[in-house]
């Protein structure tokens, strides 16, 4: 998709940008970059995600010597890029985009050219509801209030072109949800800028947090965000203890033929994240 080449563009600069490094801390920033250098280095990823799938694939592949560190979140993986514990973060490009734009702690390393564009999740017997859903993520690009969103965050890049809508949407009004009047959203709280915490460490934020918003006015529904840890986000959303998951989740045939997932609503890929030497 055209998105591609903008993404590229813009994390391609970010890069380039904080490249140089200095000091020390010279010495200890490796050259990881590509997946093809993760033998001999420390290789950070949170749980559960499509970044941990694709290197235990290397490793069932043959790559060997990877020393993998694996965290319950994101935000421990650059914690401890920054302490020098790892050497790099394979990540999606998303995140890498809030920590790297505007950072010099922090650069990108390499950018997959396979895109994996991130969607909403629902069980199997929510059709209704996701097709509703759909309408309403339509409703939003035709709108311009996607883009409004994604640009408070990180940019319009992200999710220009994603869908071409040309028409405005109907929405329809012939689905239900656990609570009557409410759409209850899972999410991992604490995957910066999709879905984190404030400053004030109780209000929750986020481009993913925007989005279950506008798409609870569009429904007609009030939005009930509920913190879920990643590696049992799926297992909660098949007991029901929500209606949708809007957290990041990454469209993959694998996901596909367990659960509904809509068509993208923004554009990702993995990538790999190093620290520039900046103390």
């Amino acid at each position: 998709m055209k998105k591609r080449t903008i993404i590229a563009f813009v994390l391609v600069f970010c890069f380039v940008f904080v490249l140089a490094s200095c000091g020390k801390k010279e010495e200890t920033v490796t050259n990881v970059a590509s997946p093809e250098d993760f033998p001999g280095h420390s290789i950070a990823v949170q749980v559960d995600t499509t970044a941990a799938d694709s290197i235990d694939r290397m490793i069932e592949e043959g790559m060997e010597d990877i020393d993998v560190r694996r965290y319950d979140k994101v935000i421990y993986c650059f914690d401890d890029l920054a302490l020098g514990r790892v050497d790099a973060v394979y990540v999606d490009s998303v995140v890498a985009a809030f920590y790297t734009i505007g950072n010099d702690k922090y650069q990108l390393a390499w950018l997959d050219s396979v895109d994996e564009p991130m969607g909403l999740c629902l069980a199997k017997g929510s059709e209704a509801l996701a097709q509703a859903i759909e309408k309403a993520l339509d409703t939003m690009f035709f709108d311009g209030s996607m883009d409004k969103i994604a640009a408070t965050h990180f940019g319009e890049y992200y999710t220009a072109d994603i869908r071409n809508v040309t028409a405005e949407p109907v929405i329809p009004t012939d689905f239900t949800t656990i609570k009557p009047g409410k759409l209850m959203v899972g999410a991992e709280i604490g995957y910066p800028p999709m879905e984190y915490k404030a400053d004030d460490g109780t209000t929750n934020v986020g481009f993913d947090i925007d989005v279950s918003n506008r798409l609870g006015e569009l429904l007609g529904l009030d939005v009930e965000i509920v913190d879920t840890s990643w590696d049992g986000i799926f297992m909660s959303l098949e007991k029901g203890e929500y209606d949708v998951i809007i957290s990041s989740v990454s469209i993959t045939p694998e996901r596909q033929q367990v659960y509904i997932l809509t068509e993208p609503y923004i554009a990702n890929a993995l990538c790999i994240v190093t620290a520039t030497g900046a103390k």
